[in-house]
Protein backbone atom coordinates (compact mmCIF):
# COMPACT_ATOMS: atom_id res chain seq x y z
CA UNK A 1 0.00 0.00 0.00
CA UNK A 2 2.84 2.37 0.94
CA UNK A 3 4.54 1.55 -2.36
CA UNK A 4 1.37 2.27 -4.31
CA UNK A 5 1.06 5.66 -2.51
CA UNK A 6 4.68 6.55 -3.39
CA UNK A 7 4.16 5.55 -7.01
CA UNK A 8 0.96 7.60 -7.25
CA UNK A 9 2.57 10.61 -5.49
CA UNK A 10 5.63 10.30 -7.73
CA UNK A 11 3.42 10.16 -10.81
CA UNK A 12 1.48 13.25 -9.72
CA UNK A 13 4.70 15.11 -8.84
CA UNK A 14 6.29 14.08 -12.15
CA UNK A 15 3.25 15.22 -14.10
CA UNK A 16 3.18 18.52 -12.21
CA UNK A 17 6.87 19.17 -12.88
CA UNK A 18 6.35 18.33 -16.53
CA UNK A 19 3.53 20.86 -16.76
CA UNK A 20 5.67 23.49 -15.03
CA UNK A 21 8.55 22.85 -17.40
CA UNK A 22 6.23 23.05 -20.41
CA UNK A 23 4.45 26.19 -19.18
CA UNK A 24 5.96 29.47 -20.33
CA UNK A 25 7.90 31.25 -17.63
CA UNK A 26 7.08 34.77 -16.55
CA UNK A 27 10.19 35.91 -18.41
CA UNK A 28 9.02 34.24 -21.61
CA UNK A 29 5.59 35.80 -21.23
CA UNK A 30 6.76 39.29 -20.30
CA UNK A 31 10.48 39.40 -21.20
CA UNK A 32 9.93 39.69 -24.97
CA UNK A 33 8.63 43.25 -24.91
CA UNK A 34 9.34 45.86 -27.53
CA UNK A 35 11.63 48.73 -26.68
CA UNK A 36 9.94 52.14 -26.52
CA UNK A 37 10.23 53.45 -30.07
CA UNK A 38 9.25 56.74 -31.60
CA UNK A 39 9.09 56.11 -35.35
CA UNK A 40 8.73 59.04 -37.74
CA UNK A 41 8.02 58.70 -41.45
CA UNK A 42 8.13 61.64 -43.81
CA UNK A 43 9.48 63.12 -47.03
CA UNK A 44 13.03 62.11 -47.84
CA UNK A 45 15.92 64.54 -47.79
CA UNK A 46 17.43 62.48 -50.64
CA UNK A 47 15.83 62.94 -54.08
CA UNK A 48 16.35 59.27 -54.95
CA UNK A 49 13.88 58.20 -52.26
CA UNK A 50 10.22 59.10 -51.78
CA UNK A 51 10.37 59.01 -47.99
CA UNK A 52 12.59 58.13 -45.09
CA UNK A 53 12.00 56.81 -41.60
CA UNK A 54 13.57 57.79 -38.29
CA UNK A 55 13.62 55.17 -35.54
CA UNK A 56 14.27 56.62 -32.09
CA UNK A 57 14.90 54.37 -29.12
CA UNK A 58 13.58 56.12 -26.01
CA UNK A 59 14.86 55.84 -22.49
CA UNK A 60 12.39 57.71 -20.34
CA UNK A 61 11.89 61.16 -21.84
CA UNK A 62 15.07 61.14 -23.89
CA UNK A 63 16.29 59.60 -27.14
CA UNK A 64 19.04 57.11 -26.38
CA UNK A 65 19.81 56.42 -30.05
CA UNK A 66 18.35 57.69 -33.33
CA UNK A 67 18.58 56.09 -36.77
CA UNK A 68 17.60 57.37 -40.21
CA UNK A 69 16.67 54.88 -42.94
CA UNK A 70 15.98 55.32 -46.64
CA UNK A 71 15.46 51.58 -47.09
CA UNK A 72 14.81 48.53 -44.95
CA UNK A 73 18.38 47.39 -44.43
CA UNK A 74 20.61 50.42 -43.99
CA UNK A 75 20.19 52.50 -40.85
CA UNK A 76 22.43 55.51 -40.25
CA UNK A 77 22.89 56.76 -36.70
CA UNK A 78 22.16 60.49 -36.62
CA UNK A 79 21.73 63.15 -33.94
CA UNK A 80 18.19 63.58 -32.69
CA UNK A 81 16.32 66.64 -33.91
CA UNK A 82 12.80 65.81 -32.71
CA UNK A 83 11.32 68.41 -30.34
CA UNK A 84 11.31 67.38 -26.67
CA UNK A 85 7.52 67.76 -26.38
CA UNK A 86 7.03 65.13 -29.12
CA UNK A 87 9.43 62.73 -27.36
CA UNK A 88 7.70 63.27 -24.00
CA UNK A 89 4.27 62.73 -25.58
CA UNK A 90 5.40 59.33 -26.82
CA UNK A 91 7.21 58.37 -23.63
CA UNK A 92 4.31 59.35 -21.38
CA UNK A 93 1.32 58.89 -23.67
CA UNK A 94 -0.56 56.07 -25.29
CA UNK A 95 1.02 53.66 -27.72
CA UNK A 96 0.02 53.65 -31.37
CA UNK A 97 -2.30 50.74 -32.14
CA UNK A 98 -1.62 48.23 -34.89
CA UNK A 99 -4.84 49.37 -36.59
CA UNK A 100 -3.48 52.94 -36.76
CA UNK A 101 -0.26 51.65 -38.29
CA UNK A 102 -2.17 49.60 -40.88
CA UNK A 103 -4.32 52.66 -41.70
CA UNK A 104 -1.10 54.60 -42.36
CA UNK A 105 0.10 51.80 -44.66
CA UNK A 106 -3.09 52.03 -46.74
CA UNK A 107 -3.05 55.86 -46.82
CA UNK A 108 0.61 55.95 -47.82
CA UNK A 109 0.01 53.45 -50.65
CA UNK A 110 -2.87 55.63 -51.95
CA UNK A 111 -0.73 58.79 -51.70
CA UNK A 112 2.13 57.13 -53.58
CA UNK A 113 -0.19 55.90 -56.36
CA UNK A 114 -1.70 59.36 -56.78
CA UNK A 115 1.69 61.09 -56.76
CA UNK A 116 1.12 62.98 -53.50
CA UNK A 117 4.11 63.87 -51.33
CA UNK A 118 4.42 61.91 -48.09
CA UNK A 119 3.40 63.60 -44.87
CA UNK A 120 5.19 63.42 -41.54
CA UNK A 121 3.56 60.73 -39.40
CA UNK A 122 4.68 59.58 -35.96
CA UNK A 123 4.13 56.27 -34.21
CA UNK A 124 4.80 55.39 -30.59
CA UNK A 125 5.51 51.71 -30.16
CA UNK A 126 5.89 50.40 -26.63
CA UNK A 127 5.17 47.40 -24.44
CA UNK A 128 4.33 45.15 -27.39
CA UNK A 129 4.57 41.56 -26.20
CA UNK A 130 6.17 38.86 -28.35
CA UNK A 131 8.34 41.51 -30.04
CA UNK A 132 11.09 39.18 -31.23
CA UNK A 133 8.57 36.37 -31.62
CA UNK A 134 6.84 38.05 -34.56
CA UNK A 135 5.33 41.35 -33.53
CA UNK A 136 8.36 43.41 -34.56
CA UNK A 137 7.58 42.59 -38.20
CA UNK A 138 3.86 43.03 -37.63
CA UNK A 139 4.37 46.58 -36.33
CA UNK A 140 7.32 47.80 -38.41
CA UNK A 141 6.71 46.23 -41.84
CA UNK A 142 3.63 48.39 -42.56
CA UNK A 143 5.65 51.53 -41.77
CA UNK A 144 8.46 50.47 -44.12
CA UNK A 145 6.09 49.18 -46.83
CA UNK A 146 6.85 50.75 -50.19
CA UNK A 147 10.45 51.49 -49.26
CA UNK A 148 13.21 49.58 -51.06
CA UNK A 149 14.82 46.66 -49.27
CA UNK A 150 18.34 47.92 -50.06
CA UNK A 151 20.03 50.96 -51.60
CA UNK A 152 20.44 49.24 -54.97
CA UNK A 153 16.64 48.93 -55.25
CA UNK A 154 15.70 52.63 -55.15
CA UNK A 155 12.12 53.38 -56.06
Amino acid sequence: MWTRHLVRTGAILGASLGLLMAAPSAEAQFGDLSPVLLVESGPSDNGEYRRMVFVKFLSGNRVSVNYKAYNRTEFIQVPNSTPQDVIAACANGAATSISEIRAFERAEARAKRSGKAPEVVRFCIKNVQNWEGGNRSKYLDPIFEGMPHAASLNN
